[in-house]
């Protein structure tokens, strides 16, 4: 799960928790059976938006026509960190492999960014 996607299911977690009682909540809890069936629904959801985008972009272009250049979604810039954890050999992890990388590197105080940055 990508962190945008887990950002979008605490946002609506949050906004939902705090109607009736101001709890907020800090993190997901992926062994909740809710918050993991809510995290897959927004990434379905997401990828139906990207089909969508594709098809228009297909028919269309990358304005999409006058009315369609709305529903046009820009492709996502790879994860340079997934790529060299792929050229490691982590095909199947590298997601996780980068993902606790950067926590780890943020626990430090540390961040990766491209050179002159």
């Amino acid at each position: 799960m990508t962190d945008d996607i887990t950002a979008k299911a605490l946002a609506l977690v949050n906004a939902l928790g705090s109607e009736p009682t101001g709890i907020q909540a800090t993190k997901l809890n992926r062994n909740d059976i809710f918050h993991e069936a809510l995290c897959r629904a927004i990434e379905q959801h997401e990828a139906f938006k990207q089909e969508v985008s594709d098809v228009v972009e297909d028919a269309f272009g990358l304005q999409g026509g006058h009315t369609l250049h709305r529903f046009i979604i820009p492709k996502p810039k790879p994860d340079p960190l997934v790529e060299v954890a792929e050229s490691l050999g982590f095909y199947n992890t590298a997601v996780n492999v980068a993902a606790n990388i950067r926590t780890a590197l943020e626990a430090r105080g540390l961040e990766i960014r491209e050179k002159g940055q």
